[in-house]
């Protein structure tokens, strides 16, 4: 009779328990996600290092300019001749150029929950719009410290567009109509060494 007792008891404990970790692994996350939003950024940097050279060119040859004028007053008072300035040649050509596309992705959270937050990692999803299909994902990883009621922007930058299809120069309000965002909390990394950890499907 008693081993029945203890056999029974177990069997409650075990579901119990079950039931403990199958609610702690569907708990939603304590973090509120406020704003998101992505962008792309398109720069030239050969375009921006020719122009920063040209401009420092510019400054020391209006350096030497002065300075030769200066030598000119002294020497025509001296009654020498003076030394005509130099003569500037054309800017070297600098060939194509290469443009640089980054995606800026830039989402604002509030924590919820009474626990410091230090690592938070998420995704930002694409879903073809009016569907379920997911059309792309850009997982990212932010180091940071947010307190209980507090918010905070994270701004991330990757080489990839969101859905791997986008082509940059067209990239806008009507190519954002093909598609729905959501961005969803993977893990969350607290400062007291506590972890949330999403559910895979």
């Amino acid at each position: 009779m008693k081993f029945l007792s203890l056999v029974l008891l177990l069997v409650i404990f075990a579901q119990c328990a079950t039931a403990q970790a199958l609610s702690n692994s569907i708990e939603l996350p304590k973090v509120t996600v406020i704003q998101k939003k992505w962008h792309i950024e398109v720069s030239n940097p050969a375009l921006d290092k020719d122009l920063f050279r040209s401009i420092k060119e510019r400054e020391q040859e209006e350096r030497k300019r002065r300075d030769l004028d200066k030598q000119n007053e002294i020497r025509a008072q001296q009654g020498m001749p003076t030394v005509a300035p130099p003569v500037r040649g054309p800017a070297p050509e600098t060939g194509d150029r290469g443009l640089s596309v980054t995606y800026i992705y830039e989402v604002k959270v509030r924590n919820t929950g009474e626990k410091e937050i230090r690592t938070l990692s998420w995704d930002y999803v694409f879903y073809e719009h009016g569907m379920e299909r997911e059309l792309g994902r850009r997982r990212f990883v932010s180091k940071l410290s947010i307190s209980s009621g507090k918010t905070k922007n994270l701004v991330m930058r990757s080489a990839s567009s969101p859905t791997g299809t986008i082509d940059a120069t067209k990239a806008g309000k009507k190519s954002r109509d093909h598609y729905s965002e959501q961005v969803v909390i993977q893990r969350i990394e607290y400062a007291d060494g506590s972890v949330w950890q999403a559910v895979s499907p």
